[in-house]
């Protein structure tokens, strides 16, 4: 599938996250000082909602529970075997799009 339009880069100052639905997924996308990035929204411990966590350097805490995932990778820094799923994004002009499959 095609990348899909989520998000204005103007409205995504670095350091904020954006909660995505698009087809039947829910996918969290951040912007870090250094670019976009889209994960799932769910945190794999009880589902917790990660674009309303709280985004220290690459990683987002759950804000349920507080557990810890890089955005970038996916990966939880306490057990590298726990992995969300991750999103490529890109940036065109200012539109911020994720390809969904």
């Amino acid at each position: 599938m095609p990348f899909v339009a989520v998000a204005k880069v103007c409205d995504m100052p670095a350091g904020s996250a954006k909660y995505i639905e698009q087809n039947g997924l829910e996918i969290a996308l951040f912007r870090l000082g250094d670019g976009f990035y889209a994960t799932s929204n769910l945190c794999l411990h009880q589902a917790g909602p990660l674009a309303e966590g709280t985004i220290e350097g690459d990683e987002v805490i759950c804000p349920w529970h507080h557990w810890r995932f890089n955005v970038k990778t996916g990966t939880s820094p306490l057990n590298l075997k726990l992995r969300l799923q991750t999103y490529p994004v890109r940036q065109e002009g200012g539109d911020v799009l994720i390809d969904i499959p």
